[in-house]
């Protein structure tokens, strides 16, 4: 008996925004606290994550169109490009749906070998032999997904609709850092087990 699969965990991309934003008085820029210049409030608050409380989790950053949100470096490690998200508007929801992303491929061959020999009649030994992820390929899991809170106008900062870099997006988003699972016959190693029964 053989064991080929192929499939792709979902990935939800989430991006990390504070229930306020400030707007710099006289500009379209945004920041992420207020500014004070000589005693001078020079910022207006706004609200930057729609209905805030309980619907931090489900922020979600604006797709940038025309850009690949996979990166195809020939590294499987590297997975998400985050020059393929932006900032949405103070106020307003991204646009990404919920785990509109797909994660690198679990390809996993297994194998099973078993051959039963007849003692007597009513006598037999069953020898079995499996074989877990035989080629043993490395099956890596969904990389971290969120997006760094990277509003503001200093350098490595953003405003909405600019695409993240690496280094606002932060230095761990879209790289894949791990296995799938240790469990056999889920994405380990390659495990081989052996089984002798006597059935009388």
């Amino acid at each position: 008996m053989t064991d080929l699969s192929f499939e792709k965990l979902p990935i939800d991309v989430t991006i990390a925004r504070n229930d306020l934003a400030y707007q710099v008085n006289g500009t379209n820029h945004f920041v992420n606290a207020p500014i004070v210049t000589g005693g001078t409030v020079m910022t207006t608050p706004v609200i930057n994550n729609p209905y805030g409380g309980a619907f931090r989790n489900n922020r979600r950053p604006n797709v940038v169109t025309g850009v690949d949100p996979f990166l195809n470096t020939g590294d499987r490690r590297y997975i998400l490009n985050p020059a393929a998200f932006s900032i949405p508007q103070p106020g307003t929801f991204g646009n990404l749906g919920r785990w509109a992303l797909h994660g690198p491929s679990l390809n996993q061959f297994d194998l099973t070998l078993q051959k039963r020999f007849a003692i007597t009649e009513k006598i037999n030994i069953e020898f079995r032999s499996e074989f877990y992820n035989l080629l043993n390929r490395a099956n890596f899991a969904n990389p971290p997904a969120r997006l760094n809170d990277s509003l503001g106008i200093n350098a490595n900062q953003l405003q909405p609709g600019q695409p993240f870099s690496l280094a606002p997006a932060g230095s761990a988003f879209g790289i894949a850092n791990s296995t799938v699972t240790k469990d056999v016959g889920l994405g380990t190693n390659r495990q081989i087990q052996f089984s002798l029964r006597l059935s009388f």
